[in-house]
C-alpha cells in the first residue's frame, strides 16, 4: 500500500510540472503584458472602487467604465505618442551632431575648454594615451547607437502594428479579469499559498503600495516635470519636443539625476554658443521645478503609503532595466519592495536559531 502511494505521488508530482511547464510555454509570450495588465489592475483598482461605491454602480459596470478610462488616459495617448516620436527621432541624431559641431561646443568639449582639460589632466595623472580625436568619434558612434536604437525600437512596435495591439488587447483582458474576479482570484491564490493570510495580505498590500507610488505618483510627477521642462526647451529654441519632453518624463522616474541628464547638457549648450541668459534661466527654472517636485508635491501625494530608499530605487530601476527593458523602469522598484517585505517577514516571523 505504501508503494502504491508513493508512486501516486511521484506520478501527481510529474503530472503538475508537466502542466505547469506547459502553461508557463503559452503564457511566456504574453508575460509582459500580463504583468503590466497586473500593475495597471493594482493601481486603478481603488478608482473603480470609487465609482461603485459614489454612483451606487455594480461591480461589473464599474469595471467597464474603469477599464475605459484606461484606455482613455493611458494607450490612446501612448499611441499618439508614439506616432510624434517616431519622426522627431529620425532627425534627432543629425541635430545633435549639428550641435556638437558647433566651434565652441567642440572646443570645451574635445578642443581646450573645460571638459577636454579634464579629460587631459586624467590622461596624465593615470597615464592614459587619451587621443580627443577618437574620444569625439567616440561619442559621436555612441549618440548614433542611441538614436538608432530608438528609431528602430519604435518603428519595430509601429511597424508590427498587429503584436503591438495584440499586447494591448491582452493587458486590457487581464486589467478587466482582475476588476471582475479579483477577490475570487485573491482568496484562490491565498489559498494555494502555504503562508499564513496576514503574511499574504501584506505582501500584496505592499505590491498595491508600489504600484500606486511608481505609477500615479511618480507618473503624475514625471509628467509635470517633463512638460515643464519640455516647455522651457521650446521657448529657449530646442526642437524635437515632442520627443525630449517624453525622454524627460521618463527620466523623472529615476531618483537623484532624473529631467537633469537633458537640461543640464541643455543648459550649457546655450551658454557656450552665446545665449547665456536663456541657458541660466533654462537650469535655474528646471532646477526649481525638479527640487519642487522631488521634496514637495511628491512626498504630498504619496503621504504615509510607502518609504523607500531613493538609492535603492535608482539600483532597482537600473537592475531592472537591465532585465526587462523599459519596463524595469516600473518593475524594479516592485520587485525590491517585494524583496524588502519577504526579508521584514522572515526577520519577525522565522528567524529563529536552531539549536
Amino acid at each position: 500500500m505504501q508503494n502504491k502511494y508513493n508512486i501516486t505521488y511521484v506520478f501527481f508530482g510529474f503530472l503538475f510540472l508537466l502542466i505547469g511547464y506547459l502553461v508557463w510555454m503559452m503564457a511566456r509570450q504574453m508575460i509582459g503584458p500580463i504583468i503590466f495588465g497586473l500593475v495597471l489592475a493594482g493601481v486603478f483598482n481603488p478608482l473603480k472602487n470609487k465609482i461603485i461605491s459614489k454612483w451606487k454602480v455594480t461591480n461589473y459596470t464599474s469595471s467597464i467604465l474603469t477599464t475605459l478610462i484606461i484606455t482613455l488616459l493611458v494607450l490612446i495617448p501612448l499611441i499618439f505618442l508614439a506616432l510624434a516620436i517616431s519622426k522627431e527621432a529620425v532627425s534627432l541624431y543629425q541635430r545633435i551632431v549639428s550641435a556638437l559641431a558647433h566651434h565652441e561646443v567642440d572646443n570645451f568639449l574635445f578642443g581646450e575648454g573645460a571638459i577636454a582639460d579634464l579629460i587631459r589632466s586624467f590622461s596624465q595623472m593615470s597615464g592614459m594615451d587619451i587621443d580627443m580625436d577618437q574620444v569625439k568619434t567616440a561619442v559621436l558612434n555612441a549618440l548614433k547607437g542611441a538614436s538608432g536604437t530608438v528609431i528602430s525600437s519604435i518603428n519595430s512596435i509601429m511597424g508590427n502594428i498587429i503584436t503591438f495591439i495584440f499586447d494591448l488587447a491582452i493587458m486590457m483582458i487581464v486589467v478587466f479579469g482582475i476588476f471582475i474576479e479579483g477577490k475570487h482570484l485573491k482568496n484562490y491564490i491565498f489559498d494555494l499559498s502555504p503562508l499564513p493570510s496576514d503574511q499574504e495580505q501584506k505582501i500584496l498590500e505592499k505590491f498595491n503600495q508600489m504600484n500606486y507610488v511608481t505609477l500615479v505618483c511618480n507618473g503624475v510627477g514625471g509628467v509635470i516635470q517633463g512638460v515643464l521642462a519640455g516647455i522651457a526647451l521650446w521657448f529657449t529654441g530646442f526642437e524635437s519636443i515632442v520627443l525630449w519632453t517624453v525622454v524627460m518624463v521618463f527620466l523623472a522616474f529615476v531618483p537623484l539625476v532624473g529631467i537633469s541628464i537633458v537640461t543640464i547638457p541643455a543648459s550649457l549648450y546655450l551658454v557656450l554658443t552665446g545665449d547665456t541668459g536663456a541657458g541660466v534661466g533654462l537650469f535655474i527654472f528646471t532646477s526649481l521645478v525638479g527640487l519642487i517636485v522631488e521634496n514637495w508635491f511628491k512626498p504630498k501625494f504619496i503621504g504615509d503609503r510607502i518609504k523607500i530608499n531613493s538609492t535603492f530605487v535608482l539600483l532597482t530601476i537600473i537592475g531592472g532595466m537591465g532585465v526587462f527593458g523599459m519596463g524595469g523602469i516600473f518593475y524594479g522598484p516592485i520587485i525590491g519592495i517585494l524583496f524588502l517585505t519577504v526579508v521584514e517577514i522572515y526577520h519577525d516571523q522565522y528567524n529563529f536559531v536552531v539549536e
